[in-house]
């Protein structure tokens, strides 16, 4: 009997032994799993960082007065000014208004970049070219008109047209009008459409007219 007693307690110490480690295997492998999916998590968070570092870029929009306007990326690794994006488009035209433009602005992703140009001052420069010429056509056209010469009806401003007798300041307006709303004469004789020249006018005034 108490051989039986020491087997039945040999195993219940096997039977606990054996139930305590499939209940402590079992933690172990949970906690193992756990791990496996922390490291798991971090391993992609790493990942998707990695990409997100690699693209850390920014597109500006350059127009005015660069060589190669358009869209261009610049590598957002520092702090970005407008000269970068400049530099990028090839370099400033020698058109481009260098007094009116921030090269150390800085920039973001998105913006556009206008590089004014010089275009008013060639506007006035062309517009003093203009009347010079005009004045010397005038004074030219005002030799010619007191000689008696012939008068261009297509080409002739309002104190050449006086010139002609019987044309005043309005009647040389009303010229000019028709000349603008019509187009170019084809003939002398159509200046008679012009109202307020008659054909006694015109009789007038046709051996100095040409078109």
């Amino acid at each position: 009997m108490p051989m039986y007693k020491n087997s039945l307690v040999v195993l219940l110490v096997i039977a606990a032994a054996v139930f305590g480690g499939t209940i402590y295997g079992s933690s172990t492998s949970e906690h193992i799993s756990k791990l496996d999916k922390a490291v798991l998590n971090d391993d992609r968070v790493s990942a998707i960082d990695d990409n997100n570092a690699g693209s850390n870029t920014i597109f500006v929009y350059v127009t005015g007065g660069v060589n190669k306007p358009g869209m261009v990326e610049l590598e957002a690794n520092k702090v970005l000014r407008v000269a970068d994006a400049v530099e990028t488009c090839g370099g400033l035209l020698p058109t481009a208004d260098v007094d009116n433009i921030n090269l150390a602005e800085t920039i973001s992703d998105g913006q556009h970049i206008r590089i004014p140009e010089k275009v008013v001052e060639q506007s006035v420069q062309n517009q003093t070219s203009d009347t010079t010429v005009n004045k010397t056509n005038n004074s030219d056209n005002n030799k010619s008109n007191n000689s008696g010469s012939i008068v261009n009806i297509n080409t002739a401003g309002p104190e050449e047209l006086q010139t002609l007798s019987g044309i005043g300041p309005k009647m040389a307006a009303k010229i000019i009008e028709y000349r603008q709303a019509n187009g170019a004469f084809k003939s002398i004789e159509e200046l008679q459409n012009v109202r307020g020249i008659g054909v006694k006018t015109f009789e007038k005034l046709k051996n100095r007219l040409r078109v």
